[in-house]
């Protein structure tokens, strides 16, 4: 049974979509290049879930069939993360952010094909208007349409891998999911990213506060803030959150505005499409829950 939320805990998801949208901010802010960033956060979050699945004396053992599936999830996950990043590095935050803001849309489409069940019509006309969104988004920022595509990219990825994640919140401790996911990413990434490393690339090490913002981006942006959004389910409902996170790409944006100034002001045009985009996935639980009472 949920307990009535308090002011603070109103306080704290809002706290965390910040920090959610701040992880833009970071990869912007780090010299390394994208697949270090997302192969050191992966070794520092997975040790550091180690220690604290470790703390709790919960049991790190999962059946083979469930492991493979994570393994191959977190492989959607390191795909997300390195087009995420990599929209930050070609374009901008606020390009990244736009193209990642299709998350939900992404998921709507995939979790009844997950589930089996029909799509409904809502959420193809809501789809519509994304891409109507995202026309007016490229229309007026063409030349950054490749970190436009990226983030899309990479909402798609992270679709995949929430509704994947989904299957399994309710048999086993999220903690334990993350972890294995994590690892599998790291691998996967490290493997590719050994070979730059090998050769001396530029960009292969983090140098300096690359250390700082990588070690940010997992303690704060994973292990923090992914704990307490469980933390969070006890007195708020899925919608609930979900609907705040959806505003990760206002913040985000406005945090990159101040941060960064002039390099991350866009024209008129692209604010417009943002607003559009944002207003169709916060619509979307509201139509389909009127839907359903009809």
């Amino acid at each position: 049974m949920k307990t009535a939320p308090r002011l603070l805990d109103y306080f704290k998801i809002h706290f965390i979509v910040i920090i959610y949208a701040f992880t833009a901010i970071l990869g912007n802010m780090t010299q390394a290049n994208t697949l270090t960033i997302v192969f050191v956060r992966c070794v520092i979050a997975s040790i550091s879930l180690a220690l604290i699945i470790r703390y709790s004396k919960k049991s790190f053992r999962v059946s083979t069939s469930v492991l493979w599936v994570w393994i191959l999830n977190g492989g959607f996950v390191a795909m997300h993360w390195l087009l995420f990043f990599g929209a930050v590095k070609v374009s901008n935050v606020a390009m990244c952010l736009a193209g990642l803001s299709t998350q939900t849309f992404w998921t709507s489409l995939i979790e009844p094909i997950a589930k089996k069940v029909r799509i409904s019509m809502i959420e193809v006309f809501l789809g519509l208007l994304v891409i109507v969104a995202l026309v007016i988004i490229f229309s007026v920022q063409q030349a950054q349409w490749l970190g436009l595509l990226m983030g899309i990219a990479s909402g798609f990825f992270g679709a995949l891998f929430s509704v994947v994640n989904g299957q399994f919140t309710d048999t086993h401790d999220p903690k334990l999911i993350t972890f294995y996911e994590m690892i599998a990413a790291g691998i996967m990434t490290g493997m590719v990213w050994s070979f730059g490393a090998f050769d001396g690339l530029a960009g292969y090490f983090p140098l300096g506060l690359d250390w700082l913002w990588i070690g940010i981006l997992a303690l704060v942006c994973t292990v923090y803030a992914y704990t307490e959004t469980i933390h969070l389910y006890k007195v708020f409902s899925v919608f609930s959150i979900n609907l705040v996170i959806t505003l990760e790409p206002v913040y985000g944006i406005i945090l990159a505005i101040y941060i960064f100034g002039s390099k991350e002001i866009m024209q008129p045009g692209f604010y417009w499409g943002t607003i559009l985009l944002v207003l169709t996935v916060m619509a979307q639980p509201f139509l389909k829950k009127s839907n359903k009472l009809v």
